[in-house]
């Protein structure tokens, strides 16, 4: 089994923090878990972002088909964060037969209402990201996307540590968000869907993820009071998730 983990908006694998080594302590040794970076973060964040979802898709399945093509008839799973999500979905619509199942955790489209999918709370937020310096831009977010005050300043201290090894650019933010205005999904079936979403998300609303829901007919979770990024303040929650959806698939 591969989980393909797929992060948000100027976001790189290294944000994924300790959720990765909780997903494969959770479904065991036989699930291998992949961490996707996008052109512009992580490993390549010198180079100039990708302008549409399209391409950061093509982007992570020329990335995976290096990683997996020696494991073939094992299932492959994606889960996308907010941006992510986008591009997940637009894997599915295009290349359904690569992939057996996916999760999208806070995200939208942009045939949603645009202040669903940034909440008018979080328009200063986005504002001041592209002017404020890299620690203040960093502690900026990290306030608006997690709801866990007690853990803030290790998180903030952690993507600090990310940002001085691997900066990410302004150019990269405003293409990033570019192409994830205009992505519009296609999708008209596809039965084996997830989505979590935050009932208390200040970034994207909840509304978003249940439009999303319905329009697919995927099961839905809601967390009662975790922040957008739903992985980072409760893990542990969206891995049991995953366990149960994966138990009822077989």
């Amino acid at each position: 089994m591969h989980f393909i983990l797929l992060r948000g908006l100027a976001r790189e694998a290294g944000h994924w923090l300790e959720f990765p080594a909780s997903l494969r302590n959770s479904l065991g040794s036989h699930c291998k878990v992949h961490c996707i970076d996008f052109p512009g973060c992580g490993k390549y964040h010198r180079a100039p972002a990708l302008s549409s979802i399209t391409a950061m898709t093509d982007h992570a399945r020329t990335e995976m088909q290096t990683r997996i093509h020696q494991s073939q008839g094992e299932p492959v799973y994606l889960l996308g964060i907010s941006m992510g999500g986008m591009v997940a979905l637009d894997w599915v619509q295009r290349f359904p037969q690569e992939i057996n199942g996916l999760v999208l955790i806070n995200s939208s489209s942009g045939n949603q209402p645009f202040w669903w999918r940034l909440q008018p709370g979080a328009w200063p937020t986005m504002a001041l990201a592209l002017l404020l310096p890299e620690r203040q831009r960093e502690a900026l977010v990290l306030r608006r996307v997690s709801n866990r005050p007690v853990d803030y300043q290790q998180r903030l201290q952690q993507w600090l540590a990310i940002q001085a090894q691997r900066p990410i650019s302004r150019e990269t933010i405003i293409t990033m968000l570019g192409a994830a205005a205009r992505f519009v999904p296609q999708v008209s079936h596809f039965p084996q869907g997830l989505i979590l979403a935050s009932q208390k998300d200040r970034l994207v609303s909840v509304q978003a993820s249940k439009a999303l829901a319905q329009r697919f007919q995927w099961p839905l979770h809601i967390h009662p009071n975790a922040g957008h990024d739903l992985p980072m303040d409760d893990g542990d929650w969206v891995v049991q998730q995953l366990a149960q959806w994966l138990q009822g698939k077989r």
